[in-house]
């Protein structure tokens, strides 16, 4: 079955093509507006562009960016200062990384596969179907449609499978460029900082003999590993490396604890009561809970994620007609059994492990890792299927093959309605609507103020203002007022003009300009602008005291 050379090259190139029309049709558009997290990348990429220094004035960091004290992973900063460069200071360069390398994978996945079933017969037909069932995946459009660190790694990740496979069946020193992209995959997203050590050393375990053949490639591209995180483990040694685990992380919950301790007590304070009760024994039924989550039907086929950042809330993280195929490609690799079904179920197993650390599950960004493993996994399913009718009713071949192309259809089309008409309407709050346009109006009138103060009511306003005001790293460096809270996250209480405040003061003698929700606009103030959001309601009101 498509065992055709030119018509595997034109297949993918249609698939590619769709993919990228998938990824890139509107992308400054859909997604509504850049959410905070995304302007905090555009802006330390752009400081980075102007001065080499980042927001705090560090220079070219390589183990993590400060942020708002939430420590960014570097890698998509540094390419969206690349993007930069090509594109110019604007809203597609930011999300130009993600969408690009995000068409990428779909192509990618295609010779991973090739890679993964290279002594199968089927080899073509699998890796065409995973690409086709990857440039569809809601999952993965949503994904790769925002400024999201989770899909860069997702596409280090798979490069460097391939890379890995590339060296063990073809190639030994391409070996050295897999240890590379792992290394970058670990540095593009704080999950991967867990997943890709598990990982690599589930490899190695498995291809031990394989690796051992080929030791010298392989002890060179440790070395070269090792350098380059040298970076990151100078930064694991320090404080700042535990806030965001801690901010996160359920092992943190105090209420855990205190559970732990009331039960304990409640029955008396025994040596079975204490071990039965032990805090470390209901933090692991947490995690458990959380670990499965991951594989929740109703997550992955009905609902999705309750974020509608990562799910567009109209059905799950898949698309429920590829499950009847993800059974029979389960079934299909256990009777295979070699070792291609140990490393796909080694991928899908160790990916939410990290993720289900948080408090926050399931979570599709920090899972993101395994969306090709689902994917693949059902192309096997539909070749296996396939290659069953070919020898049981060989006729209904080609009308299945129409009827499974009419779903894909039907199915992509009710998608990309719901998520481009009524997903940004619906929550085009979620994504901070508003703040581009209140930035740019008050740009245009700030001149006639003495001060601006700027409700915090939606959070983070300073690197909207930063960013859509074009304020230069210098001026931002010179003029914000910084504070680092408790929690170690950074909060700019002025900036300017700007005062970043929760409530607008009570006096103002001074010519001043006020930006709060409609509710909390002063009293006989004159109302200059008022900024909605796309379902109508109000975000921002734009008023001046008179």
């Amino acid at each position: 079955m498509l065992q055709d050379t030119k018509l595997n090259i034109v297949l993918l190139i249609c698939i590619t093509l769709l993919a990228g029309v998938l990824r890139f049709w509107q992308i400054t558009q859909v997604p509504p507006s850049l959410y905070w997290d995304e302007v905090s990348q555009a802006y330390n990429a752009y400081s980075i562009l102007a001065t080499g220094k980042d927001e705090h004035q560090e220079f070219l960091p390589l183990a993590r960016f400060q942020a708002f004290g939430d420590y960014k992973a570097p890698v998509n900063i540094y390419l969206t200062v690349i993007s930069m460069l090509i594109f110019g200071r604007n809203d597609f360069a930011i999300r130009f990384p993600s969408a690009f390398l995000g068409t990428l994978t779909v192509v990618l996945t295609y010779f991973l596969v090739r890679e993964l079933f290279a002594k199968s017969s089927l080899s073509k037909t699998i890796a065409l179907f995973s690409a086709f069932l990857l440039s569809i995946s809601p999952w993965h459009i949503q994904l790769s449609r925002a400024a999201y660190e989770g899909n860069i790694a997702t596409f280090f990740t798979v490069s460097s499978l391939f890379l890995f496979f590339y060296a063990l069946n073809k190639r030994p020193w391409f070996i050295l460029i897999s240890a590379i992209s792992f290394v970058i995959a670990f540095y593009a997203f704080n999950a991967h900082r867990v997943f890709i050590p598990l990982f690599v050393l589930f490899l190695s375990l498995i291809f031990f003999r394989k690796l051992w053949g080929i030791k010298k490639q392989v002890i060179f591209s440790i070395l070269i590993g090792l350098v380059m995180l040298i970076p990151y483990i100078i930064f694991f040694q320090t404080p700042e490396s535990k806030l965001r685990f801690q901010e996160v992380n359920i092992f943190s919950d105090l209420e855990t604890i205190k559970k732990a301790n009331q039960l304990i007590a409640d029955d008396g304070s025994t040596l079975i009561a204490k071990l039965i009760h032990n805090r470390r024994v209901l933090f692991a039924r947490e995690y458990l809970i959380n670990y499965f989550d991951f594989f929740n039907p109703n997550y992955l086929f009905f609902e999705g994620d309750i974020n509608p950042r990562f799910s567009h809330r109209f059905n799950g993280q898949l698309f429920l007609w590829i499950l009847p195929f993800i059974l029979v490609g389960i079934y299909g690799l256990y009777s295979i059994k070699n070792k291609t079904t140990l490393v796909l179920l080694g991928w899908i197993l160790l990916a939410p492990i990290p993720a289900a650390v948080a408090r926050e599950t399931p979570h599709a960004l920090r899972s993101e890792t395994f969306i090709p493993v689902f994917e693949i996994i059902a192309a096997v399913g539909i070749s296996f299927w396939l290659i069953y009718l070919n020898h049981k009713a060989k006729r209904f071949v080609p009308i299945i093959l129409v009827l499974l192309g009419m779903i894909s259809i039907f199915s992509v089309v009710a998608f990309w309605h719901n998520y481009t008409v009524h997903n940004p309407k619906i929550f085009s709050a979620d994504w901070q609507y508003g703040y581009k346009d209140a930035v740019e109006y008050i740009d245009s009138i700030d001149d006639k103020y003495d001060a601006i103060y700027f409700t915090t009511e939606y959070g983070r306003p300073y690197i909207y203002v930063a960013w859509y005001g074009r304020i230069a790293p210098e001026e931002y460096w010179s003029k914000a007022n910084v504070v680092k809270d408790s929690f170690g996250f950074y909060n700019v209480l002025s900036l300017g003009k700007y005062q970043f405040v929760e409530n607008p003061p009570a006096f103002a003698k001074n010519k001043v300009l006020y930006v709060f929700s409609e509710n909390k606009i002063p009293k006989n103030s004159r109302i200059l602008k008022k900024i909605y959001f796309l379902n109508g309601n109000i975000a921002f009101v734009i008023a001046e005291n008179t």
